[in-house]
Parts: structure tokens; C-alpha cells; sequence
């Protein structure tokens, strides 16, 4: 039956994805660029000034964690992750570089953590507002459809707005970050609840079955996207048609949400989530037949992939906040939810940063000129991702994996 009241609820828990993924998106891929060239600290500088950033950006996410489970998460939490955030970006749009180098690693580091202290509560917050495996569904889903929304705004506003109107953009997304995160509210964390340490947590088998499929599956999604250009330019000969394809992949992942929420609700999160890897796997497979001129095709592909993107999202975290109220059930009510979605989200990034290292290792091992070898190229975008999310799914088989579907 329809419940605005609980509509809102649902809507309420999703809207500061639009903001983070709008803002997030033109940091993680034009940033560095953007002050290579333009800010004038050359390629080498900005990635050792990224890779110490990312790694301490890694090294948060657990003390983070901790620190809200043991705490809470309140509006002076949500107030001052969004300070963070927003004064480093603003800094680092609007004041003229070059800066001196220790000073611009701060700058970076400060943005990351203020991420950190915004995302890992907000992940969080369905473990304490889910009662029932449906509820999980619905808040995992409704933020993974906001986050692509947010994705695909981030990728149309540079075509729709001149270039001076940009800075003012960033204005307003900080500003509509603001008042998401202040709707979140507060969530005490209640007197004498214990705490477990991540040893206790690392000790359960259930996490460690889940975590292992999960960074196997994030590592499958990033590869694809460090050597994305790299296959358009070299492989289609469509560098020109990028914006194209990574708009119809969002949007079909978009599109897709609601058709893996309902087939959740029907067979459950597990075996959704592994249709949705054969299917992906199955249809990216295609992309190793294509060569110059066959953007139409990638595109196609792109649109089917993309329709499988909110399985790999939304059910896994309706899973991992399945397991996070299990364990805390099972230790009379301990806070855990934070530091479960800590380690989740280090799990993300440890994947992304691995992802960047495997996929230019072997382009480099197989350079013969200027550019890799287009099979070489094939082999690392297709090829590995297939074989990666292949292994999820025979992972996801295991009898261990039935004690956390999360779907009742």
C-alpha cells in the first residue's frame, strides 16, 4: 500500500547521493588532470600527491568507523564532514596554483577524510532504520539510484553549462550536500552498548565469506574503468563518443534498479546478485569481438552491462546491512554497523587503487610503442573483468553464503 510517510522515509536516507556522486565523480576523473596541466605540478607530482592522499583516505575508513559506532552520528558529525569537504574544494577551485606541495597534500587529505566522515555513517544508517529484509531493500536501493542519478548529472552538467558557470555549480551541490546530510538527523549510539573490535568482527566466517566476493567484484568493476579511454581511443577508434557511452551505461543502470529490487523480493538477494554477474560477465564478454568502427555495438553492450549495474550495488549492501544486524543481535545489540561499513568501503578503494596498479603493470609489460597493443588492451578491459566476476559468482555458491542472504 502506498505510504508517503514511508516514501519520504526512503527518499529522505538517498538524497545525499545525488550531491556526493555529482561532486565525486568530476574530482576522481578531471582533478588530477585538471591540476597536472592546468595548475601546473606535472603528472608525476599530483599521482605521488594522489597515491599518499588515497592511502591515507584507505587508513581512515576503520578509526572513522570506530569512532562513530562508539559515538554516534550527529548533525555536529554531518556538519563537520561537510566543512571539511567543502573548504578544501572551494580552496582548491578558487585560489591560484601552484601551491607549495605539503600544503596541497593537506588540502587532499582534509577533502578525503571529510568524504569519509559522511559516507561511512550514511552507508551505516540501515542497519539501525531496516526492520525487515524488504525495508534493506528499499534504502539500498533507493541510495544506489540516487548515487547513478547523481552520476549522470555530474557527467550533463559540463555540456549544459558554460564554463564559467561551473564554480557556481559546485556552489550549489555543496550546498544541496548540506541540507541532505542535516535531514539524516542524529543516531545515538545508546549508553553501556558494547563495542566490538574489528579482531571480533574478522573472527566471524560470515564476513569473511562476504568480504572476499565483494573486493573480488569491486576489483572486477574497476579495472573496465582505469582503462576505458585507453579501449575507446585505441581498440573503437571513439574517444569523440565517450560522454555517449558512459551516459547510456548510468542511465541503464538506473533504469535497472527497480527490476533487481523486485527480482530480489521474489528469489532473494543471492541469487539475484548472481544472475546479475552471469548476465554482466555474459554480455561484456561481447566487447572482445569489437575493433575500429563498432562504437554502435560497445554502446549496445554498454546499455546491457549498465542494466545489470544495480545488482552488483544495491543487493550486496542489503546483504552486508543483513550481517551487520545479525552480528549485533547475536552480541546482545553491540554497535558494529559503522565499522562493518568502514571495512567495506576500505575494501573499495583498496580495489580501485589495485585495479589502477594491475591494468597499467601489464599495458606497460606489453608496450611496443607509444601504445599498448590493442589485444593487450582487450585482454585487460574484457578479458579479466569477465573471468573476476565469473569467480564472484561460483564464490556466492558456497553453502556459507545461504547463512547471509539478508532477503527475510
Amino acid at each position: 500500500m502506498w505510504n508517503p510517510s514511508r516514501v519520504w522515509q526512503f527518499a529522505r536516507y538517498a538524497l545525499p547521493g545525488l550531491p556526493l556522486a555529482a561532486l565525486g565523480l568530476p574530482f576522481y576523473l578531471y582533478a588530477p588532470l585538471w591540476l597536472a596541466e592546468q595548475g601546473g605540478y606535472g603528472y608525476s607530482i599530483v599521482g605521488a600527491l594522489f597515491f599518499a592522499a588515497r592511502l591515507s583516505d584507505v587508513l581512515s575508513d576503520l578509526p572513522v568507523g570506530a569512532w562513530i559506532d562508539k559515538r554516534g552520528s550527529h548533525r555536529s558529525l554531518w556538519l563537520g564532514a561537510w566543512l571539511l569537504i567543502a573548504s578544501s574544494a572551494i580552496a582548491l577551485i578558487y585560489l591560484p596554483h601552484p601551491w607549495p606541495l605539503p600544503l596541497l597534500l593537506t588540502g587532499l587529505v582534509l577533502l578525503m577524510l571529510g568524504w569519509t566522515g559522511i559516507t561511512v555513517p550514511w552507508l551505516a544508517l540501515p542497519v539501525n532504520l531496516s526492520v525487515s529484509g524488504e525495508d534493506r531493500l528499499r534504502y539500498n536501493s533507493s541510495r544506489e539510484a540516487m548515487l547513478l542519478l547523481g552520476t549522470l548529472l555530474a557527467m550533463l552538467l559540463p555540456a549544459i553549462l558554460a564554463p564559467a558557470m561551473i564554480p557556481v555549480a559546485l556552489l550549489l551541490l555543496l550546498a544541496v550536500l548540506l541540507l541532505t546530510v542535516c535531514l539524516q538527523g542524529s543516531q545515538v549510539a545508546p549508553q553501556n552498548r558494547q563495542i566490538l573490535t574489528f579482531r571480533v568482527l574478522l573472527s566471524d566466517q560470515r564476513l569473511r565469506s562476504l568480504a572476499l566476493p565483494w573486493f573480488t567484484n569491486m576489483l572486477a568493476n574497476a579495472i573496465p574503468g582505469t582503462v576505458l579511454i585507453l579501449f575507446m581511443r585505441e581498440v573503437l577508434d571513439a574517444e569523440s563518443q565517450l560522454p555517449i557511452v558512459l551516459i547510456s551505461y548510468f542511465l541503464a543502470g538506473l533504469a535497472g534498479v527497480p527490476f533487481w529490487y523486485f527480482l530480489a523480493r521474489r528469489i532473494g538477494n543471492l541469487w539475484a546478485w548472481r544472475i546479475g554477474l552471469c548476465s554482466s560477465a555474459l554480455l561484456f564478454s561481447f566487447a572482445a569481438l569489437l575493433g575500429e568502427g563498432d562504437v554502435g555495438w560497445f554502446i549496445a553492450i554498454s546499455i546491457g552491462t549498465g542494466l545489470a549495474l544495480g545488482a552488483d550495488q544495491a543487493l550486496p549492501s542489503a546483504m552486508q546491512t543483513a550481517l551487520a544486524q545479525t552480528l549485533s543481535a547475536e552480541y546482545g545489540g553491540a554497535a558494529l554497523g559503522a565499522r562493518m561499513f568502514a571495512l567495506w568501503s576500505m575494501l573499495s578503494k583498496a580495489a580501485m587503487g589495485l585495479a589502477v596498479g594491475v591494468a597499467y603493470l601489464w599495458l606497460g609489460s606489453q608496450a611496443e610503442a607509444a601504445a599498448p597493443p590493442v589485444w593487450a588492451i582487450s585482454a585487460v578491459y574484457v578479458l579479466a573483468p569477465v573471468i573476476l566476476k565469473l569467480l564472484v559468482f561460483f564464490m556466492l555458491g558456497r553453502k556459507s553464503m545461504l547463512a547471509i542472504d539478508g532477503d527475510s
